[in-house]
């Protein structure tokens, strides 16, 4: 049978399949760091070639080890978030082809939006099948008035796993602002983007080039994101290298993992993942 249409994607959206792609290595793996019981099923129903973006073992590794970690602690963060609010609001913001909402199963009295532009949620409502508490909304994060239909008043709880690359900073910012103007109080869980990753990603990254996505200047200090937004505080972080997950890493990554955080140099080029806390308490 003919999978799943993905002709005519643009490079922004082509993105999500770069993190699927990871998700299903990892699944293949032994053993997987994140495991999603979904990432396989869903890269096997795909028309895509897969060859486009010109996968090398150790980039496929690199990308498997970085996709699957972070979700693991975006996961827990999002889950404890939850056990703290029942009646917690979650928007998962270009969500792309992630199985989060499905993997968490957010119990009644939890409202779960995934959010990503229409041609992705198009593919996702052919992968995923709908559920009472997970939600689809299909738009661009630029548009006004979507956050207006969405509860205010109850705490939500802001994924923004590689969301932020693939934005402008002023884009990215107003968002922001959006966000912490209309919820009384939350989190937000952002992924960590340096110069440094901005640059090698234009430079190195086959797959990048291949699709042509643009890519965002990064950030190096996370408290740049405070002084973007002052409602946001800066809670926690989680460098990847000291991640319980290094464990799971085959023994050259753990090696350099280690090396990385005895060199303060090399520690700080880490940005890892990013928990924000705004509004009320």
């Amino acid at each position: 049978m003919p999978g799943i249409s993905t002709a005519g994607l643009s490079g922004i959206e082509e993105t999500s399949l770069i993190t699927l792609h990871a998700r299903a290595l990892d699944a293949r793996s032994d053993p997987p760091i994140l495991d999603d019981p979904y990432a396989e099923k869903a890269a096997q129903a795909l028309d895509y070639d897969w060859q486009r973006l010109q996968p090398t073992p150790r980039l496929e590794e690199k990308e498997r080890l970085n996709v699957s970690i972070r979700a693991v602690h975006f996961d827990r963060w999002v889950r404890r978030f939850i056990d703290r609010h029942p009646d917690a609001v979650v928007l998962d913001l270009g969500c792309g082809l992630d199985s989060r909402g499905h993997r968490i199963a957010p119990p009644p009295g939890v409202d779960w939006y995934d959010v990503d532009l229409p041609a992705i949620m198009a593919i996702r409502a052919q992968l995923y099948a709908g559920t009472d508490r997970v939600h689809p909304l299909a738009l661009s994060l630029d548009e006004d008035g979507w956050l207006e239909a969405l509860p205010a008043d109850r705490p939500v709880v802001v994924v923004m796993d590689g969301l932020y690359p693939w934005m402008t900073r002023p884009t990215f910012i107003r968002l922001l602002r959006r966000i912490t103007a209309h919820f009384d109080r939350g989190e937000i869980l952002l992924l960590g983007f340096s110069k440094l990753s901005s640059r090698m990603m234009r430079k190195v990254v086959p797959a990048i080039k291949a699709i042509g996505a643009p890519v965002n200047e990064g950030f190096d200090d996370p408290h740049d994101v405070e002084r973007w937004n002052s409602d946001l505080r800066l809670v926690e972080r989680q460098r990847f290298i000291s991640s319980p997950e290094v464990a799971k890493m085959p023994p050259g990554e753990r090696m350099r993992c280690r090396i990385m955080r005895v060199i303060p140099g090399m520690a700080r080029m880490d940005k890892g993942m990013l928990r924000f806390t705004f509004g009320r308490p």
